[in-house]
């Protein structure tokens, strides 16, 4: 190992002990970053990336992206969306085993499409769904992990912030990685209701089949209700698919969009202007994330240790899936103390070349990296997701990752068939922009 790559690994294991100390994750960024550029490409190098870098890296157009989707998640977020969602698969699933639950799997797909904000979609569903489920005695555990694995989906249906931001950090392109989420997102979906549906079969009491009856005409009525969230999604998907407007400005038009279905449910105006606000300040904390996450990727590129654990992956001759397996166990085990942000911008400068580098399509390895930065919402002791329902119901946390212990396996099926068959993530994207 040369000098820049002791540099690199010395660096990454100090940055990790100062983060277990409580420091805050872009001041250890920041901190690895400049001691470790001044020590590798000397003063003048150091600080002429720290003087310059901050601003290239906010003006760059392809940011502009960030606030917008997450403008957009705010506002869907805040208009009442997710209620007309939930009302109508309630009546279409809801006499069914399990149906309540089915019910919020797939109102919280329809949500998270729209809103793109895994914890957001958590704290609606938990409010609104969780009194619904207690009503029919349903299982709190079960209920509660399954609102809070549910949440998770955004992760895969697009849009969604975390691929956008991804996509960013590792300059892939951000239009192929949102499509390339659909087909996982379906087949998740449908993964957690085959869950539920086993739990009611090994356990019938905590998922009861309930007696729900609604007529044809009101269900068929009801279907008006998901307009605003497809609008959104064809509207996104659409018109980057025809080539109409790149993602960037695809993020603005979702806005718009969003803005124009709360106008027309007459939102309030204190409503609209409170999630103007609440965007800036989602922003404001995002973006020194992303500024030391960038410098701190510079310096790994400098240091050259990707380049080094690469080559040393390859002089062992593992073979890529054994690759694959230790990035999603180091994943899963650094996913119970870090969530999803703090986790891409530091380990995607080592993990994304080095998957790349043994053979893994870029687009599958995006995808791959955002589903299992998104488990960490589910995994103690951080789960956010776990936390977020746990304080809307004043319940434990404990009682939520209990019932969340089901649908945690049933995100591992998921990881395996995205392993062993990349073309479950690439297939619709080479569809929509062709093989490259």
């Amino acid at each position: 190992m040369d000098y820049g790559a002791w540099v690199g690994l010395w660096t990454f294991i100090g940055m990790f002990v100062f983060l277990m100390l409580g420091v805050p994750i872009f001041i250890c960024l920041f901190a690895a970053a400049f001691v470790g550029s001044w020590l590798i490409g000397g003063p003048i190098y150091t600080l002429q990336q720290f003087a310059s870098a901050p601003y290239h890296i906010t003006s760059s157009y392809t940011f502009a992206v960030v606030p917008l989707f997450i403008l957009m998640s705010v506002l869907a977020g805040n208009c009442g969306i997710a209620q007309g969602a939930y009302d109508t698969a309630r009546k279409w699933l809801g006499g069914l085993r399990g149906g309540l639950l089915m019910v919020t799997v797939g109102a919280a797909g329809i949500f998270g499409a729209a809103c793109g904000s895994s914890i957001a979609t958590s704290a609606v569903f938990a409010k609104m769904a969780l009194p619904e489920l207690k009503k029919y005695r349903y299982d709190r555990s079960i209920s509660m992990g399954c609102i809070a694995a549910g949440g998770t989906l955004d992760a895969l249906i697009p849009p969604n912030v975390g691929t956008i931001i991804v996509c960013i950090l590792v300059d892939a392109s951000i239009g192929k990685a949102l499509v390339g989420g659909v087909i996982p997102g379906i087949i998740y979906a449908l993964l957690l209701i085959t869950t539920i549906q086993l739990i009611g079969f090994f356990k019938p009491t905590a998922v009861p089949k309930i007696d729900i009856k609604v007529s044809w005409k009101e269900r068929f009525s009801s279907l008006v209700l998901i307009f605003p969230v497809l609008f959104i999604v064809i509207l996104i998907i659409g018109g980057m698919y025809f080539g109409v407007f790149p993602p960037t400005v695809g993020g603005a038009m979702g806005s718009v969009g969003v803005l124009l279905i709360a106008v027309f449910r007459r939102t309030g105006i204190k409503v609209i202007a409170h999630s103007f606000y609440e965007a800036v300040l989602l922003n404001t904390q995002l973006f020194p994330l992303l500024i030391s996450g960038f410098l701190f990727a510079r310096f790994m590129a400098l240091s050259g240790l990707p380049k080094f654990l690469l080559q040393l992956v390859i002089d062992a001759h593992f073979p890529p899936l054994i690759v694959m397996l230790i990035i999603i166990i180091f994943y899963l085990f650094i996913g119970c103390v870090l969530e999803f942000l703090s986790m891409a911008v530091i380990t995607l400068p080592i993990v994304y070349p080095l998957l790349l580098g043994v053979g893994f399509d870029p687009i599958a390895t995006i995808i791959i990296i955002v589903f299992l930065s998104e488990v960490a919402l589910l995994t103690p002791p951080i789960g956010m997701s776990a936390f977020m329902v746990a304080g809307v119901a004043g319940v434990s946390p404990e009682v939520v990752f209990r019932g969340i212990i089901p649908f945690f396996f049933t995100c591992l099926v998921l990881l395996g068939l995205m392993v062993f068959f990349p073309e479950i993530v690439t297939w619709l994207p080479n569809l929509f922009y062709g093989r490259v």
